[in-house]
């Protein structure tokens, strides 16, 4: 295979959404282990300030690897302030500021 190369900066920015997303799978398996573990409903679970976090990091995540693999300027920096927005949930809820 003389002359392929891989981008490491593309596989670098997939890798970024993909790791997103399976945070977010891990939040949402850890709610429903919560859930089960302590009797309550899901969405009580998913309430929770530690799972609100770790859910809010994985769509942060989720949201910078599209804007790293976003084709033409305005769709990156639409999923750039979506990113930003979720950073700025996890610092929220970590702070203890409930949102509606």
């Amino acid at each position: 295979m003389a002359g392929s190369v891989i981008d490491l900066r593309l596989v670098a920015a997939n890798g970024l959404w993909i790791l997103g997303l399976a945070v977010v799978l891990a939040g949402l398996s850890w709610a429903y282990w919560i859930a089960g573990t302590a009797g309550v409903r899901f969405r009580t679970a998913l309430r929770r300030r530690p799972t609100q976090r770790v859910l809010d990091l994985g769509l942060a995540l989720f949201c910078a690897g599209l804007a790293a693999t976003a084709r033409t300027g305005w769709e990156r920096a639409l999923w750039a302030m979506l990113a930003v927005a979720w950073l700025l949930q996890v610092w929220l809820v970590g702070r203890g500021v409930r949102s509606r």
